[in-house]
């Protein structure tokens, strides 16, 4: 056994350790008594994940642009910007109210005389027509039981309407042997024609009709069961119309 090794009976404890540093160049050198150095390698970055994110984000800038330039506004839907469908610059338009007002303001402002306060209503106007007013009895000697005058929108519609009401009468000649339907002048101006007449009847009742073109104007007047007759009508048409 050696000295240096414990008896077996002894205690035991930390062996010695030699701290005797190895020859110079021997094998059992320590390897890590110097601090390491080390010269890292440089290491190229890939841009091209950079890249492409910029390249997308500058194309979803240029579409976004192109959409807010080209969509269209909320008053330009189905109407041409600056106009209307008509053709009307916008804001120039007239209210369809105000226009039928207007209309039966005019209408008004034409009839024959002899209606009382309260004996003519406006009623709704039939195609081709931009006003209509009612009439109860005329208060004038032979005057109509009821009558309907009515605004033509233009020469087209006014043949129109004087058409249908032909068609719904049977005609007969006017009082004193007059052509109808046929022409009629006024006294004042007997060169010119007025406009064209109709007598006839709807069923018993006695019809005069006449348009006046130059106010685009139709006309018609009836009597009743108690009158008055054909002529005594016609002769309140010759002094009013």
């Amino acid at each position: 056994m050696s000295s240096d090794e414990p008896a077996p009976d002894d205690d035991t404890g930390p062996l010695p350790v030699d701290n005797r540093a190895p020859a110079a160049g021997a094998a059992g050198q320590r390897r890590f008594d110097a601090p390491l150095s080390v010269n890292p390698r440089p290491v190229r970055k890939d841009r091209r994940p950079v890249l492409l994110v910029a390249v997308a984000t500058v194309a979803v800038l240029a579409l976004g642009v192109l959409a807010w330039l080209f969509w269209p506004s909320p008053d330009s839907e189905d109407t041409p910007t600056g106009s209307i469908a008509s053709g009307t610059p916008r804001g120039s338009e007239v209210p369809e109210t105000e226009a039928s007002d207007a209309a039966a303001e005019r209408l008004r402002g034409i009839l024959p005389r002899g209606y009382p306060p309260g004996a003519c209503e406006e009623v709704a106007p039939r195609d081709g027509a931009s006003a209509a007013i009612r009439c109860q009895k005329n208060e004038d000697p032979g005057g109509p039981l009821s009558a309907t005058y009515t605004l033509a929108t233009d020469e087209d519609a006014l043949e129109v309407m004087f058409a249908e009401v032909l068609d719904a009468l049977a005609v007969v000649d006017c009082p004193g042997n007059i052509q109808s339907p046929g022409p009629w002048r006024r006294n004042a101006t007997p060169q010119q024609v007025a406009g064209t007449l109709v007598c006839g009847f709807d069923e018993n009742t006695s019809t005069v009709a006449w348009t006046t073109d130059s106010q685009l104007l139709l006309s018609e007047i009836q009597s009743g069961p108690q009158g008055p007759n054909m002529v005594q009508l016609y002769a309140w048409w010759s002094s009013h119309s």
